[in-house]
């Protein structure tokens, strides 16, 4: 459905560091009956709305890479992914990357109030 497919979207840092970290703790509380999963649900669709709208506003990091072979790209659902081989980056990180994927998702606040009204 056009729901779920926004929400995939919208669950894309689950997978970062801070987000795995706080669902490995939600977990952890929910097998000592801290807390419902219901309410681990609600924290975790927070910290979607959050880091999202967070990172919109707030980021302002630029990076600038060069890679020697676009792989694969598309474009679905209003999300971009790109698959990249021997990426070269010139700002923070130094070493070369023998593989890259980055998938944009668009971060515009029409997008995030939207999506905030569906899952309400």
């Amino acid at each position: 459905s056009r729901r779920d497919r926004r929400m995939a979207t919208y669950q894309l840092y689950r997978n970062t560091t801070v987000g795995q970290a706080l669902q490995q703790t939600l977990n952890d509380f929910q097998a000592e009956d801290i807390i419902s999963r219901a309410l681990a649900e609600r924290v975790m669709a927070t910290f979607d709305k959050v880091i999202n709208k967070t990172l919109n506003t707030k980021a302002k990091n630029k990076m600038n890479f060069k890679a020697e072979k676009l792989r694969a790209y598309r474009f679905c659902d209003n999300v971009w992914t790109f698959v990249m081989e021997k990426v070269e980056f010139r700002e923070a990180i130094t070493a070369p990357k023998e593989r890259l994927k980055i998938v944009a998702c668009d971060g515009s606040n029409k997008t995030i109030v939207a999506t905030t009204a569906v899952n309400a």
